[in-house]
């Protein structure tokens, strides 16, 4: 009787693990792997992000995003296009070209996920006026992707910047 209540545990445990097996299957399955293409169009939303914001082009730098997307930083969401928008004219308050910074963003780690695409992406601020040139702020984005009728945009980028080193 013992050897039978063994043998049932058993089978309950393996016939357990073959569903999960089966259910990590099914996800993994409904993951849509990422052209070449789809990496480079990625990529070029980091290039319309900094430029846009280094040259103060509101346009280029909304392209880059989702009409209903979030960027959460300093502890807080800005929410839709309407906000990003007026996020941008406050900062730019009317200027536009050169803002004497460059933003570069490097081992960025794109992967295919359910909904589009996600990616965290290192980034290092300079203020290229000054002499020298000095390094204002560095950090990462997490950064979630959505295809649209427009292409990829970026539907919710999370802006983490790196504590000042002590």
């Amino acid at each position: 009787m013992k050897n039978i209540i063994i043998l049932v545990g058993v089978a309950s445990v393996l016939s357990l693990l073959g569903l999960g097996s089966v259910s990590a299957q099914k996800a993994a399955a409904e993951v849509t792997p990422l052209t070449g293409q789809d990496y480079e169009e990625i990529k070029a939303l980091y290039a319309r992000y900094n430029q846009g914001s280094d040259f103060r082009d509101a346009e280029l730098f909304l392209s880059a995003f989702a009409e209903d997307a979030v960027m959460t930083r300093d502890g807080g969401d800005i929410a839709g296009m309407a906000e990003l928008r007026a996020d941008r004219a406050r900062r730019y308050q009317g200027q536009t070209g050169d803002v004497g910074r460059r933003h570069f963003n490097g081992s960025l780690l794109i992967r295919a996920t359910i909904e589009g695409a996600s990616a965290r992406s290192y980034y290092i601020l300079y203020d290229v006026a000054a002499r020298p040139r000095t390094m204002l702020s560095s950090g990462y984005y997490h950064d979630d992707f959505v295809r649209t009728a427009d292409g990829w945009r970026i539907k919710h980028r999370t802006l983490i910047i790196d504590a000042a080193a002590e």
